[in-house]
C-alpha cells in the first residue's frame, strides 16, 4: 500500500503504543487508591509539560486534554455566551466537523460569515472589513487548511481581533507536528488540535490551550462548579480520561519536539508532486498566493470526471490511498488531496504520482 493520506490519519509509531500500554499497566497496579490518584495527577501534569514544550507554552496549566479536536472546539464554543445578532467569522476551508458546530449557532441568531481566502492580504482585508461593519464576537478558523495546506496568517488575524475585542479560536489539527507552532507568537485566545494527525499520536486524543484572555473576555461563561484551585483550562477535561492515551499523545509531542520539525523531505516530495501533476493535462494544482504547508498538495481535474470512482480505483487496483473532495462545498471540488509525513519514500510517492497523473490525463 502507498499511503498518501497523512492529513487524515498518521500511522502511530510502535514506541508511542508502548508508552500507552506501559502507562496503563502502571496505573493498573494502583487504580483509584490514594496512591493511584496522586500518580494519575502527577502523570497528567508531566504530560502537559511535554505538550507545552512542542507548542512553546510556558504555563502547562493552560493545557487541557480532550478526546479529539471536535470535542475541544465544542468545549470552546460552549464556554461562551452567544446572543442573537452576534457575528462569527470563519473561512470556507474549515473541516466539516467544525463547520457543523458553527452552523448550529445560526439557530440561535448568530450570523456566520465564511471568508473565501485567495491571498493573505486579501483575506486580512476581508477580516478587517467585516469587523468594521459588524459586532464580531469570535473568529474561528484553521491554522493550516485541511483542503490544500495553505497556512493562514494567524498572528495578523489576532492583531486585528485585539483592536475589536474579538476572540480568536484556532483549529491547529493540520499544523501541530506538521509546521512549527509557537503559541506565544500567534497570540490567539484558544488553540486546539487532535493527536492522531501530524503528531503521530493515538486516536482518541486532543488538546486545547486557552490563555487568560479567553476566560477574561466578557462573553466567557462562569463555571462555578470548578474544583477549588483547579486551573481554568481544566473545565474542558470532562470526566475521567484514558491516562494511557494521554501519555501516548504526550510522548508523541515530546518525540516531535526532540527530533525537530525538519521539513526538507516533505518539501522535496511536494515539489516533485507539484511538478509532476502540474504538467499533467486536465490537472491544476490548488494553491494560494501565500505560504503552503510542506506535507499537503491538492489538485483538480476535469469537472465531468467521477472522482469518487477514481479514488476507489486508486485503492482497489493500485493500493494508493488519497483523499477525495467530491461533494465538498468549495469552488475547487471535485479535487484530490495528497499528504505525506516522513514515512513514504520518494519512490513510493513517485509511483503514486505517476499512476494518478496517468488516470487524470486519460
Amino acid at each position: 500500500m502507498i499511503y498518501l493520506n497523512y492529513a487524515a490519519l498518521c500511522p502511530t509509531p510502535q514506541d508511542i503504543w508502548d508508552e500507552v500500554e506501559q502507562t496503563l499497566a502502571t496505573f493498573g497496579h494502583h487504580l483509584y487508591s490514594e496512591t493511584g490518584v496522586a500518580w494519575y495527577r502527577h502523570t497528567v501534569q508531566a504530560c502537559r509539560r511535554k505538550v507545552g514544550m512542542l507548542l512553546h507554552v510556558e504555563d502547562p496549566s493552560t493545557i487541557a486534554f480532550t478526546a479529539n479536536a471536535s470535542t475541544a472546539h465544542h468545549g470552546a464554543l460552549s464556554a461562551l455566551h452567544w446572543n442573537p445578532g452576534d457575528t462569527l467569522l470563519t473561512t470556507t476551508h474549515e473541516n466539516p466537523s467544525i463547520t457543523r458546530q458553527l452552523h448550529a449557532l445560526e439557530h440561535d441568531g448568530v450570523h456566520r460569515h465564511a471568508i473565501h481566502p485567495t491571498s493573505p492580504d486579501a483575506f486580512l482585508h476581508e477580516v478587517q472589513a467585516h469587523m468594521s461593519r459588524a459586532r464580531v464576537k469570535a473568529i474561528v478558523m484553521s491554522h493550516v487548511s485541511h483542503v490544500d495546506g495553505r497556512i493562514f496568517p494567524i498572528h495578523d488575524v489576532a492583531a486585528l481581533a485585539r483592536a475589536g475585542q474579538c476572540l480568536v479560536i484556532i483549529d491547529g489539527a493540520q499544523a501541530v507536528g506538521h509546521i512549527p507552532v509557537d503559541l506565544g507568537a500567534l497570540d490567539c485566545d484558544a488553540y486546539f488540535f487532535t493527536g492522531h494527525k501530524w503528531c503521530e499520536g493515538p486516536l482518541g486524543t486532543g488538546v486545547i490551550v486557552t490563555r487568560d484572555t479567553f476566560f477574561r473576555h466578557p462573553a466567557c461563561r462562569a463555571f462555578p462548579g470548578n474544583m477549588p484551585g483547579a486551573p481554568p483550562a481544566s473545565r474542558f477535561e470532562i470526566g475521567t480520561h484514558n491516562i494511557g492515551l494521554i501519555a501516548g499523545l504526550a510522548r508523541a509531542c515530546e518525540r516531535r519536539h526532540q527530533q525537530g520539525l525538519t521539513t526538507q523531505h516533505q518539501t522535496a516530495l511536494r515539489e516533485t508532486a507539484r511538478s509532476t501533476l502540474g504538467a499533467t493535462p486536465h490537472c491544476r494544482v490548488v494553491e494560494w498566493h501565500g505560504s503552503q504547508a510542506p506535507g499537503i498538495l491538492t489538485v483538480t481535474g476535469r469537472p465531468d470526471r467521477d472522482y469518487g470512482q477514481l479514488v476507489e480505483r486508486l485503492e482497489s487496483e493500485y493500493g494508493i490511498i488519497v483523499k477525495g473532495f467530491v461533494d465538498y462545498p468549495e469552488t475547487i471540488a471535485p479535487a484530490i488531496r495528497l499528504s505525506w509525513s516522513s514515512g513514504p519514500t520518494r519512490q513510493d510517492v513517485q509511483t503514486g504520482l505517476s499512476t494518478l497523473a496517468h488516470l487524470l490525463a486519460s
